[in-house]
């Protein structure tokens, strides 16, 4: 390959990529500048859709529709991603390849098919498809995987951002509700219920719970838990001196491996449930610890900063939703004291 037919579609995509280009179009235009440059009859990128769990399309020029949407069955081609690159050179000398036939009607004589990577994770891969039998050289490959991969690094990178963004919004979305409730009722039982089920939703975790302060005997005792099996949550007295004691000094806490955190007072318990990390947030009421709200969760990455938050700032609305609870209760109650206090019986009506 000479030195323009390699920095020329570099330069264009690179461009492309410069002046914002959805990332679609991008790996439309990847796979047109491979196909011209490399003589080809075709090309494919195919990307792993989380959401969906399995390969999906997202660029190909030069093949028909026909063949670009049939179903793929198991050990063809564009199945999955390959674990290393796969070169036949001539399918007619091949007979053990399922989509083989289609090939050949497409009117391809040879393929190449090369897995492509984002932070050292295979996430999609890049098929060549040639009109005559060929061998790929391996600065033909070398130069097709560059250039996917410019593109599905940009392709990765926008779905991350999507996936932010989506995450931003169920959890603006939950908070809103969350404090909606807060603002509409003063029965605590049903805010902190849905406090803990939105929680566990929304950051797709084991359980949350939310447990109060009871100074007389100081431990933490169940006010309210979603997504925990009854033989968890009857564990036992939860002591607020022994369990993530620094809590009760105001500090957020992130446990991250239950195994071998000192701070975990029922450590067979919390392994026996699945729970591998914990991120625990006091509930403060002008300074004073009233309680906790703990996120219960297996394995999986460290708590970010953005679920930290969301959880600190609902966390917050739960204090001032019992706070504003008990002082009603409180002001009920001595309401209702002073009526006896001055003999008041009741309307006679």
């Amino acid at each position: 390959m000479d030195v323009t037919s390699v920095l020329k579609p570099f330069v264009e995509v690179s461009r492309a990529l410069c002046d914002g280009v959805d990332a679609a179009d991008v790996m439309n235009l990847i796979t047109q500048r491979l196909t011209e440059s490399l003589g080809l009859k075709g090309a494919v990128i195919k990307a792993y859709d989380k959401k969906r769990s399995r390969l999906e399309l997202v660029a190909s020029f030069g093949l028909s529709e026909n063949f670009l949407f049939s179903k793929p069955r198991e050990g063809s081609l564009c199945a999955s991603v390959p674990r290393q690159g796969v070169q036949i050179e001539d399918l007619r000398r091949e007979s053990n390849g399922t989509d083989f036939e289609a090939l050949l009607l497409e009117g391809v004589r040879a393929a190449a098919v090369v897995p492509l990577e984002v932070e050292q994770q295979p996430i999609g891969m890049l098929a060549l498809f040639a009109p005559e039998p060929r061998k790929f050289t391996r600065e033909e490959l070398q130069f097709a995987e560059a250039l996917a991969g410019r593109g599905i690094v940009a392709l990765a990178w926008e779905r991350k951002l999507e996936e932010i963004i989506d995450r931003e919004r169920r959890y603006l979305s939950s908070f809103q509700e969350i404090t909606q409730a807060i603002n509409s009722t003063l029965n605590i039982n049903k805010v902190l219920e849905l406090v803990v089920t939105k929680i566990t939703q929304v950051m797709g975790v084991i359980g949350t719970t939310v447990r109060l302060l009871d100074p007389k005997s100081n431990t933490l005792y169940l006010a309210q838990a979603y997504g925990l099996s009854d033989r968890f949550l009857k564990k036992g007295p939860v002591d607020a001196a022994k369990s993530i004691a620094e809590n009760m000094a105001g500090r957020i806490v992130v446990i991250e491996d239950v195994y071998t955190d000192p701070r975990i007072q029922y450590r067979a318990e919390v392994i026996e449930e699945g729970i591998r990390k914990i991120l625990s947030i006091p509930l403060q009421v002008r300074g004073k610890v009233i309680g906790v709200l703990r996120i219960l969760t297996g394995e999986r990455p460290p708590f970010h900063d953005l679920e930290i938050q969301f959880a600190a700032a609902v966390a917050q609305q739960c204090a001032m939703a019992i706070e504003n609870a008990r002082m009603y209760q409180r002001v009920k109650y001595e309401y209702q004291q002073l009526l006896i206090d001055f003999g008041y019986e009741g309307s006679s009506r």
